[in-house]
């Protein structure tokens, strides 16, 4: 099993296409966003995410229901 690694220590490598296509599906960007965006802040994954919007800590669904909270929902209790 491989050990997770944290996106503070992961660099995308503009040139290759096989990084770059999976961390802009990843980031839900277009793959020449997320070139224009490595060319203005730099390739580490942390900063591009921040850059993005998309640096709010991901939470698994098993992670979540581990938690002892078997349901969760967007809306408040209807009484």
């Amino acid at each position: 099993m491989q050990k997770p690694i944290p996106y503070t220590s992961v660099m995308i490598d503009p040139v290759n296409d096989l990084q770059v296509h999976h961390w802009a599906k990843d980031i839900q960007v277009e793959p020449y966003e997320l070139r224009a965006a490595i060319r203005l802040i730099g390739p580490r994954l942390s900063d591009l995410r921040r850059y993005f919007g998309k640096s709010a800590p991901v939470i698994c669904l098993k992670d979540r229901r581990s938690d002892g909270h078997t349901t969760w929902s967007a809306f408040p209790p209807v009484a």
